[in-house]
């Protein structure tokens, strides 16, 4: 199973294909991910990792679209992908200047086929990404990474991992980031 590390940056890991914009990272392919089509096979990567990079790209929907369908084109039926991003509700996304694009789990919902097939059977007004984008990909699971100085209250009994649960789920900075695995869904080429 060949694997790629889209925006690599620094983090270069081994037995992956370390693909990056920036040439001073010394990544194995060079290219930019709003250009498109990339410059790599179709279904080719059975495992791919995306970590901090997709809310960097596509400012445009026109431009996310086109990033989603190349991930898609390139990823191996049944195939993993993983991808980190940063809380929208954290200081850490609003704090860098080229964020581009916040995401929460149900945005990675909307790229699920079967998930729009039951909106759409419901009638609910989600938009549904899957069809407009022509992907389909499963959320296999969304969790998030707390805050480590939210963690320590957990650490030191001050709060159960409960209570900090629900107190992430309306309060901003104690989740820092998002992380998402995803299962493709497409016939074998």
């Amino acid at each position: 199973m060949r694997k790629l590390n889209l925006g690599c940056g620094f983090d270069k890991r081994e037995g992956f294909v370390n693909a990056d914009r920036f040439p001073g990272c010394r990544p194995d392919m060079l290219f930019d991910l709003e250009q498109t089509p990339w410059p790599l096979q179709d279904s080719s990567f059975g495992h791919i990792l995306l970590k901090h990079v997709l809310e960097h790209v596509g400012a445009d929907f026109a431009a996310f679209t086109r990033v989603v369908r190349e991930l898609y084109r390139v990823a191996a039926p049944g195939g993993t992908i993983e991808i980190s991003v940063p809380d929208y509700r954290h200081d850490s996304w609003w704090a860098d200047p080229t964020h581009v694009r916040a995401f929460t789990p149900m945005t990675f919902q909307m790229l699920s086929r079967k998930q729009n097939d039951a909106w759409i059977a419901a009638r609910a007004n989600y938009t549904m990404l899957s069809y407009m984008m022509d992907v389909d990909f499963e959320v296999v699971e969304a969790s998030y990474v707390y805050d480590p100085l939210w963690w320590k209250k957990v650490e030191s009994g001050e709060l159960t991992q409960a209570q900090l649960k629900a107190l992430g789920a309306q309060s901003w900075g104690v989740f820092n980031e998002l992380q998402v695995r995803l299962r493709v869904v497409k016939a074998p080429a």
